[in-house]
C-alpha cells in the first residue's frame, strides 16, 4: 500500500517528522534538501583577474550534487530522503557486540568471522540476487546471457544499510586484529518506506503487506506532532585524544611518502580518528541538525544497538539506474582536492574565485586523476566494453555551510553494467572506494593498516540504498562518526590523500579542516 502523507511538505515539516520517526529507531538517508541549491558564482565558467592563481583555462564548477536517487522499477528520477520505519529483515555480518549476526535470514557467520565469498553469497541471498561472482575475473565473457531479475516494485522492497570499511580488507588478503565495535555490514528491510521530494514536497509512505496495521495512522501522527527539529550541543563535552595527533599524523605523511618514493604507492589516503565524551548527545538530532546546517549531499543515521551512524557525506561511490527499463547506467563521482575556507584558514571569507584556485593546483588536479584512472579500472570488470568513460574532469562544487566549508574536486566516471552482473557484483568490486583507499589498491591497503592504530570501522566504507540488481546508490562514508549511547563516545575520523609532493603540516591541517562537522557542532 501507498499513502501520500503530505503532498507539500516543505523541509522543516519533513525534517520534523524524520527526527520524530529516527527517535523511535528508524534509519534515514538524507539527499540535499534544496534540489536549486547552487553555489555563488556557480556559473563562473573562467579565472577570475581578482584571484591571482586562478586557472588559466576554464573549469567547471557546479551545484552541490543533490544526492540520494533511487527509485524502485524505474519509477522516477531526482534527489529523495529515505526513512525506514520498523524493520522487518536484517542482515547484519560480524557484529562483535552480539553473538546473533542475522534477523530472519539464517545462515550468517559467527559475529568475529572475516568476510569472503560466504558472507557476499550472505548479502546475495538477503537482496534476493543469485551469489555473486567474482567482479575482477572476466571469465564469464562480455556477451553472456542477462541474468534474471525482478524489478522493484515499491519503495517498502528497497534495503538500507552500510558496509563497513572493515568488509574489503579480506577481499584483498588483509587481516586486521584492531578492536571495533560496528558490524562488518548491515542491511535492512522494513515495514514502512517514507520518501520526501524535495522538488515537489511530496512525502508518501509505502506499507508492507506484514507491517502493523497501524503504521500509516502512526505515521500521519508523527509528521502532525512531530518535535520542533532542534540541536542542543552537549553542556559537557570533552574532546578525547586523537588516535593520531598532530605530531603522529605529520609522522606518518612522512612515512607515506618514503613509501612513495620506494615504489610502494603512488597516493595513500591516511586518516585519523577523533573522539568526544558527549554523553548526552541525541544523535537523531544531530543527525537532522547537520543536514539543515551542513548541506552535503550524502546524510544518513542508522541505529546499531546502543550505538548510532551519523553521515554527512559530499560523495557519490556508486549509482546504478535503468531508466524505462533500459540498459543500467553506473555512475561514480570520486572526489580528490579540497581547500578549505572559513575563519582560522588561509581564505577567511568565500569568493567566486576559490574553486578557481583549487582546479588550478597541479598537486589536487594530479590526485584526482590518479583515482579517476582506479575507479575506471574497478568498474571496468562490471561494466560493457568500451562503455567506462569520465566526464566533467576536475569539477568543483562547495560543501558545507555559508560562513565555513570546504571547496571540492570531483569527475563522473560512467559506464553501463553488464547484464550478467548486478549492482552488488559492481559494489563488491570497487569496495572500499579508491578516493578513500589509493593506488594500487592492494599495496597502498596493506600501508593504511600498518600505518593507522585504529580500525577505520564505517569511516570510508559505505552506505547504500537498493532497491533491485541495477538500483543503487550508495555513499562513500566519510565525514562520518558514531555514537555509543553506553559510553558517551562520539567518534569520527577524517584523512587526505597523500601524494610525492604533500606537505605534512598541509595535510594534518586538512584533516583537521574535514573534522569540523562533528567537532564544532558538538563544541
Amino acid at each position: 500500500m501507498r499513502c501520500t502523507l503530505s503532498a507539500c511538505a516543505d523541509a522543516d515539516a519533513f525534517a520534523a517528522f524524520a527526527l520524530a520517526c529516527a527517535r523511535q529507531g528508524a534509519d534515514l538517508l538524507l539527499c540535499h534538501p534544496d534540489p536549486d541549491h547552487a553555489d555563488p558564482g556557480a556559473a563562473d565558467a573562467g579565472p577570475s583577474a581578482q584571484f591571482p592563481g586562478a586557472p588559466a583555462t576554464p573549469h567547471v564548477h557546479t551545484a552541490m550534487p543533490p544526492g540520494w536517487t533511487v527509485w524502485p522499477g524505474g519509477e522516477g528520477e531526482g534527489p529523495c530522503c529515505l526513512v525506514g520505519i520498523g524493520p522487518r529483515e536484517q542482515l547484519c555480518l560480524g557484529d562483535p557486540a552480539s553473538g546473533d549476526t542475522a534477523g530472519p535470514t539464517s545462515g550468517a557467520p559467527p559475529p568475529d568471522h572475516e568476510p569472503g565469498p560466504h558472507t557476499d553469497a550472505a548479502l546475495a541471498s538477503f537482496l534476493g540476487f543469485s551469489p555473486p561472482g567474482d567482479g575482477r575475473a572476466t571469465a564469464r565473457g562480455r556477451h553472456d546471457a542477462s541474468l534474471p531479475w525482478q524489478p522493484a516494485r515499491a519503495d517498502h522492497d528497497i534495503a538500507l544499510g552500510f558496509l563497513a570499511y572493515t568488509y574489503g580488507l579480506p577481499r584483498f588478503g588483509i587481516r586486521s586484529a584492531k578492536p571495533r565495535v560496528l558490524p562488518h555490514a548491515l542491511l535492512r528491510r522494513y515495514h514502512g518506506m517514507a520518501r520526501w521530494n524535495p522538488a515537489t514536497g511530496a512525502l508518501t509512505l509505502s506499507v508492507h503487506p506484514d507491517a502493523p496495521p497501524d503504521l500509516a495512522a502512526r505515521c500521519a501522527r508523527l509528521l502532525a506532532d512531530g518535535p520542533a527539529p532542534a540541536f542542543t550541543a552537549p553542556t559537557d563535552c570533552i574532546a578525547l585524544p586523537p588516535s593520531l595527533d598532530r605530531a603522529g599524523y605529520t609522522a606518518g605523511v612522512r612515512e607515506v611518502l618514503r613509501r612513495i618514493r620506494a615504489g610502494d604507492t603512488y597516493q595513500c589516503n591516511l586518516s585519523t580518528r577523533f573522539g568526544l565524551h558527549a554523553p548526552g548527545l541525541d544523535p537523531a538530532a544531530l543527525s537532522l541538525h547537520l543536514w539543515r546546517t551542513r548541506p552535503a549531499p550524502f546524510h544518513g543515521l542508522f541505529r546499531v544497538g546502543a550505538r548510532h551512524v551519523v553521515s554527512a557525506s559530499p560523495e557519490r561511490f556508486l549509482r546504478v539506474d535503468a531508466p524505462g527499463g533500459g540498459p543500467a547506467r553506473v555512475l561514480s563521482q570520486p572526489i580528490k582536492g579540497t581547500l578549505a575556507f572559513g575563519p582560522g584558514t588561509p581564505h577567511p571569507v568565500w569568493h567566486s574565485g576559490l574553486p578557481g584556485l583549487l582546479a588550478a593546483t597541479p598537486k589536487e588536479r594530479a590526485e584526482l586523476s590518479m583515482i579517476v584512472d582506479l575507479v575506471r579500472n574497478d568498474i571496468s570488470a562490471d561494466c560493457a566494453y568500451g562503455s567506462v568513460a569520465v566526464a566533467r574532469h576536475c569539477a568543483t562544487f562547495r560543501v558545507g555551510g555559508a560562513a565555513s566549508g570546504l571547496v571540492q574536486m570531483y569527475s563522473d566516471v560512467t559506464g553501463t553494467l553488464r547484464p550478467d552482473r548486478t549492482c552488488l557484483d559492481l559494489l563488491l568490486s570497487a569496495f572500499p572506494g579508491g578516493s578513500v583507499t589509493g593506488c594500487p589498491k592492494r599495496r597502498t591497503l596493506e600501508i593504511i593498516e600498518a600505518g593507522e592504530p585504529h580500525s577505520r570501522e564505517v569511516y570510508c566504507g559505505s552506505l547504500l540504498a537498493m532497491a533491485d540488481a541495477r538500483a543503487m546508490d550508495a555513499s562513500i562514508a566519510i565525514r562520518t562518526g558514531w555514537h555509543d549511547a553506553a559510553t558517551g563516545r562520539l567518534e569520527h575520523c577524517a584523512g587526505s590523500g597523500i601524494v610525492v609532493d604533500s606537505d605534512p603540516e598541509s595535510e594534518y591541517e586538512e584533516t583537521w579542516a574535514k573534522g569540523a562537522n562533528f567537532r564544532e557542532v558538538c563544541a
